[in-house]
Formats: structure tokens, sequence, C-alpha cells
């Protein structure tokens, strides 16, 4: 269960979430499959079988569980069945299908063989941190964080994050690091990217690569910028971090994943569950916050 990607969201208020108010929340926007006509539903089922829809762990944190099906119609397929159907209509009536007509047979073409689609799931996870008002999600795609996040409004009337924003820039942050001494328990790694703020499209990517020696210093001081930056945190966890402020390909100390399963010899599902969570935000709740304050803190949230 260990998250991998971070998109994370800082609330413009306390959440002042309960485990009543969060569960009736879920529950109004729980999962349902694609009815026949539909291409896409999203809504809650629970991180644990047989549990509830909101998983509650320490104190103020809550794991939750997004299923999205969608039915699976390649365009290709579409294009066959259209080519099909226009080549019979010019054999048998003798006359060209424009493409206003191409269009409207698309679109029927699409209500015909959406029902006979296969469907495709997927899942995210998403953390709640309700002492500190964040909500985090395990995923680096956008479109999916904010489906998720929808899909959470719609179900609570009003949830007031915003992705998280910090005094300094992170591209500001991480350049200074490599420039000048990584504060006490940030350790730079061996790969960043860099990229050239005055010419569109010139990035340096580096991997396996020592990123204090003379080599990036000359490209820093020649005007590069650093825009992802693969650090280590106090030997608890590594991860790139993006000029977005986004923790990308998290992995944790061998230490950290001994203690999880030396804690459930029996190999239960809701221990495992229990065990992961408690450690994981554990970790990267002062992780979170120890970046915050690196970047100066955060932006003040105007209230909506």
């Amino acid at each position: 269960m260990w998250f991998k990607a971070l998109r994370i969201y800082q609330a413009r208020r306390p959440l002042n979430l309960t485990d009543a108010t969060l569960e009736a929340a879920l529950t109004e926007q729980a999962f349902t499959p694609c009815h026949s006509q539909q291409e896409q539903s999203a809504g809650w089922v629970a991180p644990l079988d047989g549990g509830g829809l909101a998983h509650a762990g320490p104190p103020g944190h809550w794991l939750l569980k997004l299923r999205i099906e969608e039915r699976l119609l390649p365009s290709a397929v579409i294009k066959e069945a259209l080519d099909e159907e226009v080549r019979q209509i010019e054999a048998n009536e003798g006359r060209q299908v424009g493409r206003k007509e191409r269009r409207n047979r698309m679109d029927e073409l699409k209500i015909t063989l959406l029902p006979q689609a296969f469907t495709r799931s997927r899942y995210l996870l998403i953390w709640i941190d309700n002492n500190r008002h964040r909500v985090i999600i395990n995923h680096g795609s956008e479109k999916w964080a904010e489906l998720a996040l929808n899909r959470l409004r719609e179900g609570l009337g009003s949830l007031p994050v915003v992705p998280l924003a910090t005094q300094l820039t992170p591209t500001q942050v991480m350049t200074q690091w490599l420039l000048d001494t990584p504060p006490a328990g940030i350790t730079p790694l061996d790969a960043c990217e860099l990229k050239d703020p005055d010419s569109e499209g010139a990035v340096l990517r580096c991997r396996g690569q020592n990123l204090l020696d003379d080599e990036i210093l000359q490209h820093l001081q020649a005007g590069k910028r650093v825009t992802q930056l693969k650090l280590d945190w106090r030997d608890q966890v590594s991860f790139v971090l993006t000029e977005q402020l986004q923790l990308k390909s998290l992995s944790y100390a061998d230490a950290l994943q001994e203690e999880a399963e030396q804690s459930n010899p029996d190999q239960d599902p809701r221990v495992a569950l229990d065990t992961h969570f408690v450690l994981m935000s554990g970790t990267l709740g002062p992780l979170f916050d120890e970046l915050i304050d690196h970047h100066q803190g955060l932006v003040e949230l105007a209230e909506n």
C-alpha cells in the first residue's frame, strides 16, 4: 500500500471531518458499474474487503479508494465499422457519403457498439490528513487526481483544497541546494533534470551521476535551473521532487518495510493495511512539513 507517486493538496481552511461525515459522503458517491451507454463510472469502494468506505488510520487520518471503470471502445474499431457501413451505402445506393453524414453515423455506431465493449478498472488511493488539512493522492496524473477530488467534493458538498503552493518555488530551492549545502536531512542522490529558462525545450537529464561535481555546477552557473531532483530524506525515503511540488518514484527504507512485515507475521490483510498506513503517514507527514519549511512556508490561501 506504499504510495509511490504523490499529488498533495492543501485545504484553505480546516476540513473538520469525522468518521461519520466522511463515511456518509462516500456512500453517496459509492461505485456503481457503467451502464450500457456509459463510457466511464467512478465511485468509492472499501480499501479493505468487508470494511467501510473510509478506512480510519491514526487519529485524524483516513484512507479512501476510488474505482474508475471505463468501457474500451478503440477508435480503430469504430472506424472499421464506419468504413464498412459507408462502403455498403455507396455500393447499394450509388452515392457518396458526406462528412456530416459520416459524423452522424459514427455517433450512431458508438451507441450501438458501446454496450458490447469490454470494461477496465483502475484504482486510486487517497489519504486524508485531517490534522494538517491535506489530501494526498497516490497518482501522478492531474486528470485522475481531479476526478477523485471532484467525487469527494460532490459527496461532502465542499472541499476547499488546492495544489500545494509555497513561498519559494521548488525550482529556486532545488537549484540552491545544488549550488550550496542542502539542509540537514536532505541528501541529493544521483538524478536530476536541468532546464535553461531562456531556451525553450533545452533540457538536460542526468542519471547515475554525482550531482555535486563540477560539471553540474557549471551548468547551474551558466543559468540552468533544477526542475527535478532525486533526494533522500533522513535515510527513510527517497523520491524525485518536481517543479510542481510533486513527489515521484518514492522508495521506502528497508527498515520501514521490514518493520511492516514483522508487525504482521500472520499476514492478516487488515493488520497489513493498518501497519502500512501508520508507517507511511508517520513518515511522509513530517517529510511534507520539512519540505514546506525549506520552501519558506505555504502561500497564504484565501477562503472561498
